[in-house]
């Protein structure tokens, strides 16, 4: 199919490389074969088109938030979901249950949100993660010795 079939009528059949516009990135032209970073636009963020050339702002939503996607360009709160969860996208807009493993638990997502016993790992070791969930041997640390804690195996 040649380039000008990327009009007003974008059909199945003309959603191969040479269509891949803006003009033609709908919802019917969202394949493998259309996916770079020209067609990546809202209405094209489906699973079927989640590459890593395709990561950026715009694309990031719950149903194209994959592993191949997960890059600082799309860490939001939208795309926080398991499948996603790599110290590559754990940043503050992320840090939330959902996403609190270990992979994901560095210094910058330490929050409340993501205080329980996957993410209490030494390096998530901070004064606002010390709660009940928290406290175990891998956690204790001075500034981690409160009430709750109080346990002969933290302090």
């Amino acid at each position: 199919m040649v380039n000008s079939c990327c009009g007003s009528v974008c059909s199945e059949e003309g959603c191969g490389q040479g269509c891949c516009q803006p003009s033609c990135c709908q919802t019917t032209c969202c394949r493998p074969s259309c996916c770079r970073p020209s067609c990546c636009v809202s209405s094209c963020c489906r699973p079927s088109c989640c590459i890593s050339s395709c990561c950026r702002p715009s694309c990031c939503r719950p149903s194209c938030c994959v592993s191949s996607c997960c890059r600082p360009s799309c860490c939001r709160p939208s795309c926080c979901v398991s499948s996603c969860c790599r110290p590559s996208c754990c940043i503050s807009s992320c840090c939330r249950p959902s996403c609190c493993r270990p992979s994901c638990c560095i210094s910058s997502c330490c929050r409340p949100s993501c205080c329980r016993p996957s993410c209490c790992v030494s390096s998530c070791c901070r004064p606002q993660c010390c709660i009940s969930s928290c406290c175990r041997p891998t956690c204790c640390q001075t500034t981690c010795c409160r009430p709750a804690c109080s346990s002969s195996s933290c302090c």
